[in-house]
């Protein structure tokens, strides 16, 4: 527990120490030292701010699995898209089914082929329909991954610290300064 720690958590001492002498302080002394005798209002941001800094720095397995995630995602997508654009197939099958009704003679041929093309595009679908189903699982893991980050930024809550600190600081060095 640090210095500003111990003083957020109980600065009545400070504050009656500073009501004695008050009356025999200048009023730029008077002024720099009253925040001190304050300190303890700032309790809860404190703790705050110590909370999420500690938590954010647990969180690395939590952002690491997330930029994994993110990765998978993205590979099943472009596996969707691919599936899905079964335009190519079906212009071939147009051309194959035209071709049978031009060549008699190919009839055999050309139907097995048209079958064939066929199969691909029912195997693109059922394929498509799998890989939407997990993506949308993932999507959902990837939503609640993200509900769990803490918001914010660890210079934020620093910068609270930082403030509090300046407080002590500046009251410590006006009582050096007055008592010189």
């Amino acid at each position: 527990m640090g210095p500003i720690s111990v003083l957020i958590q109980d600065s009545s001492a400070i504050k009656q120490i500073l009501d004695e002498v008050s009356s025999q302080l200048p009023v730029s002394l008077q002024a720099k030292l009253l925040p001190a005798g304050h300190l303890s209002s700032f309790q809860a941001q404190v703790a705050a701010a110590h909370r999420r800094i500690e938590t954010r720095r647990s969180q690395s397995l939590l952002r690491t699995i997330i930029a994994e995630t993110c990765q998978s995602i993205n590979k099943k997508k472009a596996a969707l898209d691919a599936k899905v654009d079964t335009s190519a197939s079906a212009h071939r099958l147009c051309l194959l089914e035209k071709e049978l009704e031009d060549l008699e003679a190919k009839v055999r041929a050309t139907k097995q082929r048209i079958q064939e093309e066929k199969d691909l595009i029912a195997g693109s679908k059922q394929e498509a329909e799998v890989l939407t189903s997990e993506l949308k699982a993932d999507l959902t893991e990837l939503s609640n991954l993200s509900k769990q980050v803490v918001p914010g930024a660890d210079e934020d809550d620093e910068a609270v610290l930082a403030e509090v600190d300046r407080i002590r600081l500046d009251a410590i060095a006006a009582i050096d300064a007055f008592l010189q």
